[in-house]
């Protein structure tokens, strides 16, 4: 049996545009969300401004973490991060597709203020 989905999401007081580019810059996206355990995360898919697939390399082998990003109110974004098992890399789905599973916040995903 795999592991499952983990899920994280969050409202951004910052604008759509100003997220994407801390998530799709590798140098900014490093000092807000940390490196890859094991390697460089690199580019696997993407809907430029709303969504960033990218294979993240830990010790059990290549996992898949989604990002996507969507206008909240008030000219904010609310971002969800999808952290799937190494062995669920190859199932790539729209995230509207499947049901989502929220995650603790010890899930090991940090975000620097």
């Amino acid at each position: 049996m795999s592991e499952p989905d983990v899920t994280f999401e969050v409202e951004l007081d910052e604008p759509p545009e100003k997220v994407w580019r801390a998530i799709s810059d590798p140098a900014i996206r490093e000092e807000w969300l940390g490196t890859p355990e094991a390697g460089e995360a690199t580019v696997v898919g993407e809907q430029a401004g709303e969504r960033l697939d990218l294979a993240w390399p830990t010790r059990e082998g290549e996992s898949l973490v989604s990002f996507e990003i969507a206008p909240s109110e008030g000219g904010g974004a609310h971002l969800t991060i999808v952290h799937r098992a190494p062995a669920l890399v190859g199932e790539v789905v729209p995230f509207r597709a499947r049901a989502r599973r929220a995650a603790p916040a010890t899930t090991g995903w940090r975000m620097a203020a």
